[in-house]
């Protein structure tokens, strides 16, 4: 974006847990104009017992109120990109989501009002759905999971003047799309004029939201692995089974191994109980078969779904830790490693936990 004149501001709440820092080492030079994260970093080592407030203003008020500044500091024909992500509200639980309503209208009341959305594309979106509760548990909250809320606003006069786009934007939404052609639609609207309505995408896994995107687009094509895609058809399998407890085996044999340079830090984990098995619903004469189950282990209660493949020619699982999802919980239970390893921190529990028990 700067390359291209615009004017750039990123900030999450939770500076700990940020895209680039929780499972990465961030970056060595500041990414954009104006970076909100050394102000963050300290505010969330000096939090009190009003825990959603920067003294007398909530946290969220405070980031939208940045966003206000960028707007006014900067001239009309100025180009920016703002990117704000605020968790606080959602993170650990949706109850609090309410808390936000006012705060938003009034946010969104105030661009509107001063003519800042006059020449903006707005978009309020989710990373994910939850992650970590009774609810994910379900049908429903594992499709939450995958499929968070996207909502984008283009201004009246762009929606007058380009009515074919706003079509395709529309019929958009009832179709499969990824953060993937989000990034394409970036890149279509920076040289927008260019392309007099004849775009082309960069890559054959992404569109332009501004493209029509065709209703036959499948989760292979659009570099969607099977674990997060929506759109199998998945049929439940009864238990017992014995390729469903065969399966459970590999899991337990896999997250033991993956864990394996922490094993003196990490204890060995067991198989409790498979609480669901499905598989995707395709011919039984294919060589490769497609399951999914939910399952706990011991000692910790973790609760985790997998998806692999099974290959009949070798009686193997593919297993895969992109593929491996925690669904429960585990709070401090991989403290021991969780800073040093922070991609163990979902399957390790502490072995100096055990004399707790």
């Amino acid at each position: 974006m700067s390359a291209n004149g615009y004017v750039t501001q990123w900030g999450e709440d939770y500076p700990s847990i940020g895209t680039f820092q929780l499972r990465l080492l961030g970056f060595r030079d500041q990414p954009v104009d104006h970076y909100a994260r050394p102000f963050l970093m300290v505010a969330e080592n000096r939090r009190t017992k009003h825990e959603f407030c920067f003294g007398s203003i909530t946290r969220l008020k405070s980031m939208l109120n940045w966003i206000k500044e960028l707007f006014e500091m900067y001239p009309s024909n100025q180009p920016k990109f703002s990117f704000l992500l605020h968790k606080q509200y959602s993170h650990n639980s949706n109850n609090y989501l309410p808390y936000a309503d006012d705060e938003t209208l009034q946010f969104l009341q105030y661009m509107n009002k001063h003519g800042y959305l006059d020449n903006t594309m707005l978009m309020i979106m989710t990373d994910h759905g939850a992650r970590f509760s009774h609810f994910r548990e379900s049908y429903q909250g594992k499709l939450e999971e995958r499929l968070p809320f996207m909502s984008i606003r283009m201004p009246p006069k762009f929606q007058k003047q380009y009515p074919h786009i706003m079509r395709n934007l529309r019929l958009n939404s009832h179709r499969l799309t990824t953060p993937f052609d989000i990034h394409e639609t970036f890149l279509n609207l920076i040289d927008f004029h260019s392309h007099q309505g004849k775009y082309q995408s960069k890559t054959n896994r992404s569109y332009s939201l501004f493209q029509l995107i065709p209703e036959t687009r499948k989760c292979e094509e659009s570099a969607v692995g099977i674990h997060w895609c929506t759109c199998s058809q998945w049929s439940e399998i009864s238990l017992p089974s014995p390729i469903i407890e065969q399966f459970g085996k590999a899991a337990i044999q896999f997250l033991n191994y993956f864990v394996r340079d922490a094993q003196e830090k990490c204890a060995e984990l067991t198989l409790y109980q498979i609480l669901k098995a499905h598989q995707v619903s395709t011919s039984s004469k294919k060589k490769k078969q497609i399951y999914q189950i939910q399952f706990e282990t011991r000692p910790g209660n973790g609760r985790f779904e997998l998806t692999a493949t099974y290959d009949r020619s070798t009686n193997t699982f593919d297993i895969k830790k992109k593929n491996l999802s925690r669904i429960n919980k585990y709070g401090k239970t991989s403290a021991c490693i969780a800073h040093k390893r922070p991609e163990f921190r979902e399957i390790c529990y502490c072995s100096t936990l055990l004399s707790k028990e």
